[in-house]
């Protein structure tokens, strides 16, 4: 069984908290200058200029390894499993926080047509295929959970 905490994607958690504290205090924000000002004025501009600013601080392929993560402990698997798409723009920020979190390798089970840009983008960013595997997943389906049996890749980081 894979071990439940982790530093490393419990920080990126921490960070997200604050993002969506921060997000919905912006809003409020915006609902008293509103109030205050009205719609035409320089303080909503100006809060629109500060909203616009505003990025989320976690790169989408960082999000998708945590996810991965908290996916692959609620369906109980020994390996981090990797069962989304992923853009050409996410691929290495993936790679960088499963590295960073402390695995050596993962399980991709996409079956989506787009496979194969995931595949060589695994490649170019320094994983190896170490061959065809089956994973065991705990699925709930209709009230109940069962063990399903998922075709997978194994590769390491």
């Amino acid at each position: 069984m894979m071990k439940t905490n982790n530093a490393y994607f419990e920080n990126l958690r921490q960070i997200a908290e604050k993002w969506e504290q921060e997000k919905a205090e912006r809003k409020d924000r915006k609902a008293q200058i509103l109030e205050a000002y009205g719609w035409d004025s320089e303080e909503l501009k100006a809060w629109y200029e500060e909203d616009q600013a505003a990025t989320y601080p976690i790169p989408q392929g960082a999000c998708k390894a945590y996810r991965a993560f908290t996916n692959t402990l609620e369906h109980g698997e020994d390996e981090i499993e990797m069962n989304d798409f992923l853009w050409d723009r996410e691929v290495d920020d993936f790679v960088d926080a499963l590295r960073k979190a402390g695995f050596d390798s993962f399980i991709y089970t996409n079956q989506s047509t787009a496979v194969m840009e995931n595949l060589h983008g695994f490649a170019k960013a320094g994983c190896t295929m170490t061959g065809l595997t089956t994973i065991t997943r705990r699925e709930r389906r209709f009230g109940e959970y069962r063990d399903e049996e998922i075709l997978g890749i194994h590769f390491t980081l």
